[in-house]
């Protein structure tokens, strides 16, 4: 299968699935010298590139689900999102609600987010784009592509500007052979048909699209991208958590590995102590958490202060802003309670205990999941779901069946569905006897 990958695990992924007998193409000359192959131009069966915060990949094409399988055999640690036959889909136009920015649609049931400043009744159809973790939708556009070969064309949603060989409304974007042209041209002429039809309801895909797949790389699946990396070039640990974490990161990893040569055997302990002082969060300062879902949701918590921060250990406090229960707790949750979460560096869980606004205990709320990955500005990890409460002198795990849910989605793989309720297990007998 022939693939391309950009971003920041290029080197490591490319190695991967070259060696797993898959043809890289279109790669940076860089990378094409790195993994010691003649450069080609052939179209990709597969795009692969960063997600938008570098918390791992986004694989697209016929053949994503495939690789993606390939590449979390290899890392274990890795969260799958998958949407079969969405990516380029495009939908006759259902309208379900205005935002400030645009448009709610309906995609055949599933929720897509249309950016535009046109009015309702000049939407006849879009097209998905993407997808946006943080809303939970599908991102779609007006403006529609469609493509055969070395040929595309677009339609735009302003204008009927007229074409050779392509219906009103439609250009030129890309002139392939002639077979290539003749293959869009039918292309565009068949959504004109189906977008016109009374026959064809709102909200149908009238065009399908191609696999997305989107991978959530965890803590210790960076490391094991590191190993990848290494075989191509001298590669320090921490490189792939450190450039996920943003650009300012991987300026200083960049310069790291260039003089790491001529440091010796200090190296690493001089990559620990500026990772503490210059990475980690300082004590007062505002922290955002985020729980990345394998379902393809990112929960953002209420920002938190940070109490304590070292090598080994996060500590944060948060205030309660809203009332209603806690989850797993049995308790009413009231404006001005607040909640003391621990991370602890390498460990599978987060360890959060309520507190009334008087300083009283309410309860302790385990939370298992990927170690957790800390920048200046946010703390993440996967969330697995499966959680551990002690309310009083009663302990109990609970969301088991949404761990199982999402094993059975192949939102998780075995690897993570049975580290998590080992952890969940471990977590329960250390809360029982008070050593946690």
């Amino acid at each position: 299968m022939k693939f391309t990958v950009t971003g920041v695990y290029s080197s490591a992924i490319s190695k991967m699935l070259l060696e797993n007998g898959h043809e890289p193409t279109r790669l940076s000359n860089t990378l094409v010298q790195r993994l010691g192959i003649a450069a080609r131009n052939d179209e990709p069966d597969v795009v692969i590139k960063d997600m938008s915060r570098w918390q791992g990949v986004v694989l697209i094409g016929d053949g994503a689900k495939v690789l993606a399988d390939e590449i979390t055999d290899k890392v274990k640690q890795s969260a799958m999102f998958y949407l079969p036959k969405v990516y380029g889909a495009i939908y006759k136009a259902r309208i379900l609600e205005k935002v400030r920015n645009g448009f709610i649609v309906d995609l055949d049931g599933r929720k897509g987010l249309l950016k535009t400043k046109l009015y309702e009744t000049e939407i006849m159809a879009v097209q998905v784009t993407g997808y946006a973790r943080s809303v939970s939708k599908l991102l779609v556009t007006d403006t529609l592509r469609v493509r055969a070969g070395g040929s595309e064309a677009i339609r735009l949603s302003r204008g009927r500007m007229s074409q050779p060989d392509l219906p009103a409304g439609w250009k030129w974007k890309k002139n392939g052979s002639e077979e290539d042209r003749k293959a869009v041209s039918e292309k565009a002429r068949d959504v004109e048909e189906m977008v016109s039809s009374p026959e064809v309801p709102e909200g149908r895909c009238i065009a399908q699209g191609v696999d997305y797949v989107e991978l959530v790389f965890g803590y210790d699946a960076k490391k094991v991208l590191d190993e990848w990396r290494r075989k191509l070039v001298p590669t320090m640990n921490g490189h792939h958590y450190l450039k996920s974490l943003g650009p300012e990161y991987s300026a200083f990893v960049e310069f790291a590995e260039r003089v790491q040569p001529f440091v010796g055997e200090q190296f690493e302990q001089i990559v620990k102590d500026t990772l503490v002082k210059g990475v980690y969060p300082r004590s007062t300062e505002e922290i955002k958490i985020f729980h990345m879902k394998p379902n393809g949701v990112d929960v953002e918590q209420s920002p938190a202060y940070v109490l304590h921060s070292d090598e080994k250990t996060i500590i944060t406090k948060r205030r309660i802003r809203s009332s209603g229960k806690y989850d797993g707790l049995n308790a009413e949750k009231s404006p001005g309670d607040y909640a003391i979460t621990e991370f602890r560096i390498d460990e599978w869980f987060e360890k959060t205990t309520y507190y009334r606004r008087d300083g009283s205990e309410i309860g302790v709320y385990a939370n298992i999941s990927t170690p957790p990955e800390v920048s200046k500005t946010f703390i993440r990890y996967i969330d697995l779901y499966i959680d551990v409460v002690r309310s009083g002198e009663n302990v109990s795990i609970i969301d088991q069946d949404e761990l199982e849910r999402a094993y059975k989605n192949g939102h998780i793989n075995e690897y993570l569905y049975q580290k998590a309720i080992e952890v969940a297990q471990k977590v329960a007998e250390e809360l029982k006897t008070k050593k946690l």
